[in-house]
């Protein structure tokens, strides 16, 4: 009783000094009867305020809770407290007074909560003790003990707890309590994306060690964030109305328009990370249900936090971020795809639809394209912007039917095209397909070939499921088309035949033959391509090989690649000549690989150099100068060079419709031109290596044959026949066109070179063995020139005539030398009888004749000189001969004029009538040529007449 009339002598400053000193002292009980004893002079704020100020923070929460329970029901208890006034009772009334007033004592609001005005005396206490006991221990988990018994005294609070306090606790205690995490205050500050990436980090960075599991990602969405958004509300009030006074209504209802909501902010978290970190997108998705699914540790109360409408827009979002997330993922690994896969299963649940098909390389088992509207109408790549791709009314991310559809088939798209060596990621299947630039399409199709050419060698089955699969990335598993596009699918804007066409092709580059001829050309149904149109890839690939050739040869590279391509394929076109030009192509190519060829710059000589040649029988010119003695081979040259103009290679790959056969009168023109044309090259190619005696023979043998006449011997050559080799080149492009034989003839009749041999009084003058070829062959140039080129025959035939009748001179009075020495070594010798030399006529001259001044007047001379003194041992009745005392003698010492023709000693008989024909060929050539000048005839018609 004596502590009671103490404290009733008590001021009231006394006694708040006394409850302060309670208070420190932690000392609740004493605390419960003062504040009991003197209700008056301590009303609840007073005493939540000394509370707050004085209790140290690591009192007794438990016995706390019951004295703050007793202040608020209003059924204060003395109790058992023993009251002890001495701390207060020597102070005098004015000293209780003044230490009154310098205490200081907090304020209940917490300053992030003192301007709203709806909290009461309690909350504001629990709210601002809970900050002082984490600010001042750091011991959150002394917080909870403290506010649950009064979660349902206050719904304010409650939310506050559940948003802020249960969250905190989790992060630092229960998920990951080696980490650092905020202090209650700064968690309280966080809001919008900041709060998100702060309560994520966590996450992200055990994600990055290698400690997550598939159930933490979940967790975090369930345990943390969907607790903390359930304060967004409060948060969103407390942030307005400690904003800045001046700023306008407008302003702020702007302000918070233009910030998305803590769901939004969450939403796009998920869209973000997706690009950095898909598997954790994914794994968060696949065990959360969204908005709906909060783990709030029991302390709700059953209070609905969101509303049934607001709850379903909520989901819809959930679904179209998990939509966004697919189509913002870069890589393109198998892992990816395949937790793609899974994440579009769990989205298909959650929007109750049918399940997407299990990813996998058969065609048979693939979605097919089923949608009624097309997804490219109006939309561009704009849409997959992440800026764009999380706005509700996106064509490729709004929830439904046909864009799950359309993104089951990126995805399995995004499959086949891995299955393919060509990894690419939804996204960018989506880039594709909404561009629809057909240079893209085509340029992916031709790397995908490519890259499978490169890889490992597939067999035949393996090719049969490509070809399979690029179709169904065409069309989707339909063959519908859509506008200008011809299918439906990533690669619909090219045409099938395209498609078809570069598969052929690489058939054909990994010698797929059989299996290229099985669905291309004997097929049992409809033919992918055209016969035409595997005829020009067969063709293609096969030139691609040959122009790549570094060597000519057929057994080997690319030559032979080419070479095998179409013996393989020709026999399915019979009839085209692109075949059979392709083959004599390469038969001539493979025989000039036989020998060296030097182009220009010291580059060796490469298949492709035929192909790009406008003229390749020049080419055969090189060979015949790089190639000593090549000329020899004549028959093997004459081959390569009909092949080459059979072949017209530079023209071979023309698109000119040519799938008949050649005229056979055509090609032997053709054949017969090159065979002059080569044999005019060995001819010159051989008096270039000084071997006249194989230009003569290839001039008499190959040139024309052994009886020419000039009634059967064409004077002017056909256009087939034209050519230009060596010296003898056209000087005027379009001049009339020159024929090889005569131009022949007359490079080797005008041909000079020492004899191999001196000659003896005894033997053949090889000299003039040599002279009377080129007279010969001569003869023969003035059968077939033409006439513009006449003069300058007969220019060449008047010096080698001349030469002749010197060289005769020289062997005559050679042969008198000998005779006169002989006729003094014998005694009883008769004197020698002078012998009467015909004096040489000079062409064209007589007594009573000028020289000619024109071709015409030389021509005639000549006819007329021809028949008297090319051929002297004529028999003719006009001519006069030399007169010769010993017979027989002049016979054996004669043998280099008589017998020269074919170094044997043949009848002087036959000898006549051979000379006979020459001269008659050569007047007959000569009337036939310009007789409408010379009044001539050939000498067969006048022996009719």
């Amino acid at each position: 009783m004596a502590e009671l009339q103490a404290l009733q002598n008590l001021s009231a400053a006394h006694c708040v000094l006394l409850a302060v000193h309670y208070a420190i002292e932690s000392n609740i009980d004493a605390l419960r009867a003062l504040t009991a004893l003197r209700e008056n002079d301590f009303d609840l704020e007073l005493t939540l305020r000394i509370l707050l100020t004085y209790l140290p923070e690591a009192a007794d929460s438990t016995q706390l809770s019951q004295y703050l329970d007793e202040l608020v029901s209003d059924s204060r208890n003395p109790g058992d407290g023993a009251l002890d006034t001495s701390p207060v009772h020597d102070l005098s009334t004015s000293q209780a007074r003044k230490k009154r007033r310098k205490i200081e004592i907090l304020p209940l609001a917490y300053p992030l909560y003192k301007t709203d005005t709806e909290l009461d005396p309690l909350t504001q206490f629990l709210i601002h003790r809970a900050h002082r006991i984490d600010a001042d221990t750091g011991l959150l988990d002394l917080v909870p003990p403290l506010i649950v018994p009064f979660l349902d005294y206050s719904e304010h609070l409650q939310t506050w707890f559940i948003s802020t306090v249960l969250p905190l606790l989790r992060l630092g205690y229960e998920y990951y309590p080696q980490s650092s995490t905020p202090s209650l205050d700064e968690f309280t500050r966080l809001h919008g994306r900041r709060a998100i990436d702060r309560q994520l980090s966590y996450l992200r960075q055990t994600r990055s060690g290698g400690g997550l599991h598939t159930q933490d990602a979940a967790r975090d969405f369930r345990g943390v964030l969907g607790p903390w958004i359930c304060g967004a509300s409060e948060r969103k009030r407390r942030k307005i109305s400690t904003g800045d006074r001046r700023t306008s209504i407008s302003q702020q209802q702007r302000s918070e328009q233009s910030e998305p909501d803590d769901w939004e902010c969450l939403f796009e978290w998920l869209a973000h990370t997706s690009k950095e970190d898909f598997p954790l997108v994914a794994a968060a998705i696949a065990e959360w249900d969204g908005p709906d699914d909060l783990d709030l540790g029991g302390y709700d109360g059953g209070h609905v936090y969101i509303d049934e409408e607001y709850q379903r827009r909520l989901e819809l979002r959930y679904a179209q971020t998990a939509m966004a997330c697919l189509y913002l993922v870069e890589k393109s690994n198998a892992e990816t795809i395949q937790a793609a896969h899974s994440l579009l299963t769990r989205l298909s649940n959650l929007l109750s639809l049918d399940p997407p098909q299990e990813l996998g390389t058969n065609t048979d088992s693939l979605p097919l394209y089923d949608l009624n509207s097309p997804i490219l109408q109006g939309n561009t790549t704009t849409i997959l912007q992440q800026e764009h791709i999380l706005q509700p009314d996106n064509a490729i991310t709004k929830p439904g039917p046909s864009t799950i559809r359309l993104l089951e088939l990126f995805l399995t798209s995004a499959s086949l095209l891995s299955s393919l060596e060509h990894p690419i990621s939804v996204r960018d299947v989506a880039r594709l397909y909404l561009r629809d630039e057909y240079a893209e399409q085509f340029s992916l199709l031709q790397r995908i070939l490519h890259t499978l050419n490169s890889g490992s060698k597939k067999d035949g089955e393996q090719w049969k499921a490509i070809r399979s699969r690029l179709m169904w990335l065409w069309g989707w598993g339909t063959g519908s088309q859509n506008g200008d596009r011809h299918g439906q699918g990533v690669l619909g804007r090219l045409e099938s035949k395209t498609i078809e066409i570069e598969i052929l092709k690489a058939l054909l580059e990994s010698n797929h033959y059989s299996l290229a001829i099985q669905i291309y050309i004997n097929t049992s149904g409809p033919a992918p391509l055209t016969k035409s149109d595997v005829q020009k890839v067969v063709l293609e690939t096969a030139m691609h090989d040959y122009d790549n050739a570094s060597n000519g040869n057929r057994t080997r590279g690319g030559m032979k690649k080419a070479s095998e391509i179409v013996s393989t394929f020709s026999p399915h076109f019979p009839s085209s000549t692109k075949f059979q030009r392709t083959k004599a192509l390469l038969a001539a190519t493979h025989a000039m690989s036989f020998y060296t060829l030097i182009l220009q710059h010291g580059v060796p000589f490469q298949p492709v150099n035929i192909r790009v040649s406008a003229d390749p029988l020049s080419l055969l010119r090189k060979l015949l100068d790089q190639n000593s003695r090549s000329y020899t081979n004549l028959d093997d040259m004459v081959s390569i060079g009909q092949n080459l103009v059979v072949a017209k290679p530079s023209t071979l790959m023309d698109d000119e419709a040519d799938t008949t056969h050649m005229d056979p009168s055509e090609i032997e023109n053709k054949k017969v031109s090159a065979e002059r044309r080569v044999t005019g090259m060995a001819i010159e190619a051989a008096l270039k290596e000084d071997d006249f005696e194989t230009a003569y023979s290839y001039v008499v043998n190959r040139l024309s044959g052994p009886n020419v006449s000039p009634a059967i011997s064409p004077a002017v050559s056909t256009s087939s026949q034209r050519f230009s080799f060596g010296s003898f080149s056209s000087d005027k492009e379009g001049d009339e066109a020159e024929d090889v034989s005569w131009r022949a003839a007359l490079l080797a009749g005008r041909y000079r070179s020492s004899p191999s041999t001196s000659w003896s009084g005894s033997a053949a003058r090889p000299d003039l063995r040599r002279l009377e070829q080129r007279m010969e062959l001569l003869s023969q140039a003035l059968l077939l020139t033409p006439p513009s080129h006449l003069e300058e025959v007969l220019a060449v035939w008047q010096e080698c005539e001349a030469e002749m009748n010197t060289l005769l001179a020289q062997e005559y009075e050679a042969e008198e030398r000998f005779n006169d020495l002989a006729d003094r070594r014998i005694p009883g010798s008769f004197t020698n009888e002078t012998v009467a030399v015909q004096p040489r006529r000079e062409v064209g001259r007589g007594a009573t004749e000028e020289s000619p001044m024109g071709l015409f007047d030389v021509a005639r001379g000549a006819a007329a000189a021809f028949s008297k003194s090319a051929f002297p041992l004529r028999a003719n009745a006009t001519s006069p001969a030399p007169v010769v005392r010993d017979t027989a003698s002049l016979d054996s010492s004669r043998v280099s004029m008589d017998f020269s023709d074919g170094g044997s000693a043949s009848g002087a008989d036959d000898r006549v009538r051979r000379r006979d024909m020459v001269a008659s060929a050569v007047t007959g050539g000569l009337a036939s040529g310009l007789g409408w000048v010379l009044g001539a005839k050939p000498v067969h018609e006048r022996e009719l007449e």
